[in-house]
């Protein structure tokens, strides 16, 4: 495989290590933000065995729910600045003892208020400092020519985690109780992560010393000129990362600066209709189902298997995401996710399980292919030293945008007494937010492209 080596350095041998740090990285951030997402995850699973403890009111329990869902929104950027001022072994440890603690505050609760203030609120603030944006703004660091499959799979945590954690907290409920499990939840999110985060990750390549280059170069290469050749293999292919506009990639974007953008803009208006658009459907999806004749098995299996396939959809998302391109794969996710809104309609319509769970395989895709990408096209046109700043407000737009939908679901629900207000809606904006990514079109500033060689 051939490479244009652009860094200057001299003809002669180049040694790089057989695994490229980055997939180390990249472990690590993927084992922390399983960890870490359990906290929300898990919070349906708690709920029942707390409300039987204490006897409190559905609605009033649930509130810490809310609380957490807008703090984490908020703390977001605040989360990327403290990255990119500190980098992660220092904050990230901090966000680690602050979940954990937290957790071990529930286990010990005995009023409502200390639901809202340690879950709600200390949960939230510690669980931000862990949670996407500083995942995503490391391996970005880490990654151009394979940003979007190495976000992809650091995204597709949360789905594991649910997958296989999950089932784990809820036999600790049964066997020793929902504080015992809180306890137990709290200690491994405190040592887990601190543990892993103070040996292995790194916020940049140049502290290891290495450089994004080697992100390429896996064994021993000879370079001879500008063009560097894998040893004893006829070169074929080489894989440029190409700046297409110069003067925007080398610009050293702060929050101030982006917000001035339309690309910024039209980045933040995508990531909140998306959310929008989901929301829209997911906290009303059991309802429906189970509204239309559905059975509780039918409408939690669809659930289940929906969480699965997120996992297969968020892989595939970033992998196409570097070789179609973002605005290809994310109007390609987004067509699928209408797809499967269709097939949620006609589900309502003819009974039938084949279509529900057909439903769910589409839907499943098409809100996993769209994370990565998202993620990617972020840091494809904001990276830098800030881009952890610069993202966390980005993905607030998306927390603003899922807590509007979620609202919208409940309000146009109550004005017609049926869910056809909201495919629409929800098909809508998504249809808009596929339109508003080629207005970004992050793929107009750099691009990686492999070269069939002569």
């Amino acid at each position: 495989m051939q490479w244009i080596e652009h860094n200057g350095q001299q003809a002669g041998d180049v040694v790089a290590p057989p695994v490229y740090y980055g997939w180390v990285i990249v472990a690590v951030c993927f084992t922390v933000l399983a960890l870490i997402s359990l906290i929300i995850s898990s919070f349906t699973l708690f709920y029942v065995p707390v409300l039987q403890n204490f006897n409190w009111s559905r609605a009033s329990t649930a509130i810490a729910m809310s609380i957490y869902l807008v703090l984490s929104g908020v703390a977001a950027p605040f989360a990327g600045g403290l990255i990119d001022r500190f980098g992660p072994r220092r904050v990230m440890p901090v966000g680690a003892l602050v979940a954990g603690g937290a957790l071990l505050w529930l286990s010990r609760s005995t009023a409502l208020w200390h639901f809202y203030v340690a879950f709600g609120v200390v949960a939230a603030i510690g669980s931000a400092m862990l949670h996407i944006v500083p995942v995503t703004t490391i391996v970005s660091n880490w990654f151009v020519r394979h940003r979007g499959t190495a976000i992809g799979i650091v995204t597709a945590a949360p789905g594991a985690g649910q997958l296989i954690l999950l089932p784990v907290t809820q036999s600790l409920i049964n066997r020793i109780g929902w504080r015992a499990t809180y306890l137990v939840l709290g200690a491994a999110i405190l040592i887990i992560p601190t543990v892993l985060i103070l040996l292995f990750l790194y916020s940049r390549p140049s502290e290891r010393g290495l450089s994004i280059e080697d992100e390429t170069r896996t064994r021993k290469h000879k370079m001879t000129g500008s063009v560097m050749i894998e040893d004893g293999q006829k070169a074929k292919r080489r894989t440029d990362l190409v700046i297409l506009d110069k003067g925007w990639a080398e610009t050293e974007w702060t929050i101030v600066k982006a917000i001035r953008t339309f690309r910024f803009w039209a980045l933040t208006l995508v990531m909140g209709m998306f959310a929008a658009g989901f929301f829209l459907i997911s906290v009303h999806l059991v309802a429906y189902l189970t509204d239309k004749g559905y059975s509780s098995i039918v409408a939690a299996s669809v659930v289940g298997l929906q969480g699965f396939i997120n996992i297969v959809g968020t892989l595939l998302g970033g992998f196409l995401g570097d070789r179609l391109g973002r605005e290809k794969t994310l109007t390609l996710s987004i067509a699928i996710f209408i797809g499967s809104i269709v097939l949620l309609n006609v589900g309502g319509l003819i009974i039938s399980s084949a279509i529900i769970y057909a439903f769910a395989v589409l839907y499943g895709v098409g809100y996993g292919m769209a994370f990565p990408v998202l993620m990617a096209s972020a840091a494809d046109l904001f990276q830098g030293r800030h881009f952890g700043s610069v993202l966390g407000v980005i993905v607030l737009g998306g927390y603003l945008g899922g807590a509007l939908g979620a609202w919208m679901g409940g309000y146009f629900f109550d004005l017609t007494q049926a869910y056809r207000v909201n495919f629409m809606v929800a098909a809508l904006v998504m249809f808009v937010s596929a339109v508003f990514i080629w207005k970004a079109r992050p793929g107009q500033v750099r691009i990686v492209r492999t070269v069939r060689m002569v």
